[in-house]
């Protein structure tokens, strides 16, 4: 295949207050595949050893159902999720874990990335809830929509790989630390590990006000604390050079009005930061902004999309495997920011608590956060491989960030 088919889950938990049955989710479920087509396909390889998709004998989106054991259950069942891949040959791409109790239970919804993003998830479980707990309101089919290199605009047709930039280029500076150190025991590999916080709603609602203020963003700060606590963390007295990684928002830019449809509409630049001891939290967070604007404006921020289309289009190597293009070595960093979700708290009489979510990446990769802004709360989860970051490492980068975020916003 042209990329590790398998392995590219994303994965998000709601946390849902309120009685419901396991029937009404049933029915909601055979609802979602109706409503939206590419819950409708599976993935088969043809005779090119491509990967294509196919509606032939595909079955209904596969529940699994436990009892719901403590507050920490769901977080311990992601881990589980992200670390199983989806039977994509054989079933939808997407599979459901429901945490049932009577009175709040936990929707893990996981999903292969080719056929939604972070924000396509969350409509999802809008989705699922508006079924279940508002049984009058309206039951639309969403429209098949094309392929998302089909619908960027044309500026981009003419498209060329370029080499990364030198800053861009070599391997991540928390890998080499620790493997310079002996902390690593690269030749065993252990889980992926999740851990989870929250920011209250008070700091919630001063952060976009102090980004506006900053002349920043909301990311670009959230960007600023993890790269200066990864700095921390490296104690170099030296300059170094951090790289950072993007999942952008594509929809606004697309030819045709995407709407609620899932799909991958999502770019992934990487930004490079040079740091020293001297460096200020925000003009790092403007630093952020201003890279990530400059991507737009010079017209790179399709060049993933358009590099995975061509890949995928040429014949795959003879083994079957090569490196996907958005699998970028020596990233430091992925930083997943859905922004402040426009979902609404209460569906009749089930009410829609907490959101979190994360996706698999690159074994390469140590450290990713994701981040969801919902009813004025900041819900943050932190992924990271045990293998290539001890977990005393992670839980310290996360302290350092959210001190340096909260120091800032004082």
């Amino acid at each position: 295949m042209s990329y590790n088919t398998s392995l590219r889950n994303v994965t998000l938990s709601a946390t849902i207050k309120g009685l419901f049955t396991i029937d009404s989710l049933t029915e909601a479920l055979a609802w979602l595949q109706l409503r939206h087509s590419r819950l409708r396909v599976k993935i088969v390889i043809n005779n090119q050893n491509q990967p294509q998709f196919s509606l032939e004998n595909v079955p209904p989106i596969p529940l699994r159902v436990i009892e719901r054991q403590r507050e920490e259950h769901w977080c311990r069942e992601m881990e589980e999720e992200l670390r199983h891949p989806l039977n994509w040959s054989e079933e939808p791409l997407l599979r459901i874990l429901l945490l049932h109790s009577p009175d709040v239970s936990n929707l893990i919804i996981t999903f292969h990335h080719c056929i939604g993003d972070g924000l396509s998830g969350a409509y999802l479980i809008r989705d699922i809830l508006q079924f279940i707990g508002e049984p009058d309101s309206p039951r639309e089919l969403l429209p098949d929509l094309p392929p998302v290199d089909e619908i960027i605009p044309n500026v981009t047709k003419n498209w060329v790989k370029e080499d990364l930039d030198d800053s861009i280029k070599g391997e991540s500076i928390l890998i080499a630390t620790y493997q310079n150190n002996q902390k690593l025991n690269t030749s065993k590999i252990l889980p992926i590990r999740l851990f989870h916080w929250t920011l209250s709603s008070m700091e919630t609602t001063k952060l976009p006000a102090r980004c506006r203020e900053e002349k920043t963003s909301v990311h670009g700060a959230l960007c600023a604390a993890f790269v200066l606590a990864i700095a921390a963390e490296v104690k170099s007295p030296n300059e170094i050079i951090i790289k950072c990684r993007t999942p952008v928002n594509i929809r606004k830019y697309l030819t045709i009005d995407v709407g609620i449809n899932l799909g991958e509409y999502i770019a992934r630049p990487s930004t490079a930061h040079r740091l020293s001891q001297r460096t200020d939290f925000w003009d790092l967070a403007r630093e952020v902004k201003d890279k990530l604007n400059q991507v737009i404006a010079n017209g790179k921020l399709f060049d993933d999309v358009l590099e995975a289309s061509a890949l995928l289009s040429s014949n795959s190597n003879k083994d079957g495997k090569t490196s996907h293009p958005r699998d970028v070595k020596g990233t430091d960093i992925v930083i997943t920011n859905l922004g402040n979700l426009a979902i609404k708290q209460e569906f009749g009489k089930l009410q829609l608590q907490e959101l979190y979510l994360i996706a698999t990446a690159a074994k390469t990769l140590q450290l990713s956060i994701g981040v969801a802004t919902l009813h004025e709360k900041m819900y943050l989860i932190c992924r990271y491989q045990e293998s290539l970051l001890p977990s005393a490492n992670a839980y310290n980068i996360k302290n350092t960030a959210m001190q340096q975020l909260l120091t800032a916003l004082a």
